[in-house]
């Protein structure tokens, strides 16, 4: 089913496959949602995501004490997580179905609106998307390419085999909802890219990868990467791509368009709602990595994919409330690991959960 909120027409950019940097462009196209919505004084640009070039940017959290790992454990957290993730679960029984398969640990909610905005309304579109209804991914046949050297090549090719396996995962959730677009780009740089997003640098501040919704492609910064992760952490690499085209699958289901003119009536929610925003498409990498489950193989690896997953990305508890626009790390985690467990896109319905699960 299209998304009635409309969305960019005409592909821009490079076409689909793991590829060097693109050349100098200068963006020119304005997006048919921009045009069908924008008022006067509304919009001069178009909507691609949170302020500051991050442009939906997954990013490390802030290092502590110069470590390439962030390990939280303050008060905050605590707040955040109870005495448990199983008491998370209790609290949210309420309207909320926690079917899972039988044994698996950690967060493994279905969030269910407790709203009824008006029908047709960008509000009842993000807590209702059909989206939500699609059956699980495919299982897929994905076993991980060695990273290496964490070099351009080395991560060429491990993010080739996985952006395949990406395609082939999600393609058929995009023809349940009676879309038939070509697949999205992938770049991987080394050097200053321009995109109809701007221009970025290699190791500029601290994102490690974005998706460009102008022209449907992902950027991917090797050296970040490399910094963050050295070549060794390889759950870090699969996460940061999935969760980036966890942002495609907003933008094909019409999540993200949704959002754009929701903000526009309510531009108070925008770090709130920035946040809803960034740890769904976490979740979708989570159900994504449920599809590789096997192949990966994750078997073996859970307690490394839950450590990794809550301490890799997201914010610190002492990030300024006023800056939080991906949600705390512990909450990255938290809906990852909900999406994996769950493993059907049900699990992700961020939009309709209390705020103390998007902090």
């Amino acid at each position: 089913m299209s998304s009635p909120y409309g969305g960019p027409q005409d592909r821009i950019g490079p076409p689909p496959g793991v590829l060097p940097p693109p050349q100098a462009t200068q963006w020119q196209g304005q997006p048919q949602y921009q045009q069908q919505y924008q008022q006067p004084g509304q919009w001069a640009q178009p909507y691609y995501g949170s302020p500051g070039g991050q442009f939906n940017g997954f990013q490390p959290p802030k290092r502590r004490g110069g470590g390439l790992r962030l390990i939280v454990f303050s008060i905050s957290v605590l707040m955040f997580l109870g005495v448990s993730l199983v008491v998370i679960v209790a609290l949210l029984g309420r309207g909320s179905d926690t079917s899972a398969d039988p044994g698996v640990s950690g967060p493994s909610i279905v969030p269910t609106p407790t709203t009824k905005p008006a029908q047709g309304t960008a509000e009842d579109f993000l807590l209702n998307a059909s989206i939500y209804r699609t059956g699980p991914l495919p299982v897929q046949d994905c076993k991980a390419e060695n990273l290496g050297n964490g070099s351009l090549a080395s991560q060429k090719v491990y993010y080739q085999k996985l952006f395949a396996c990406l395609n082939e995962a999600w393609r058929p959730i995009f023809k349940e909802l009676g879309k038939s677009d070509p697949d999205p780009g992938l770049v991987v740089f080394d050097k200053p890219v321009d995109t109809p997003c701007g221009r970025f640098a290699p190791l500029s501040g601290r994102v490690l990868a974005f998706y460009c919704y102008g022209n449907h492609v992902m950027y991917t910064d090797v050296l970040q990467m490399n910094k963050a992760f050295g070549s060794k952490q390889d759950l870090a690499y699969l996460m940061t791509i999935a969760h980036e085209y966890g942002h495609h699958v907003q933008g094909e289901s019409g999540l993200f368009y949704a959002r754009a003119v929701y903000l526009q009536d309510h531009p108070e929610q925008k770090l709130e709602s920035s946040r809803r925003n960034e740890l769904q498409a976490s979740c979708f990498a989570g159900v994504f990595s449920k599809a590789v489950e096997q192949s990966y193989p994750l078997t073996n690896r859970l307690d490394e994919f839950k450590e990794q997953s809550s301490n890799s990305f997201g914010e610190s508890p002492d990030t300024p409330e006023d800056e939080r626009t991906h949600g705390l790390a512990t909450s990255q985690g938290f809906w990852i690991q909900n999406g994996f467990n769950i493993g059907a896109n049900k699990a992700c319905n961020t939009f309709a959960v209390n705020t103390d699960l998007v902090k």
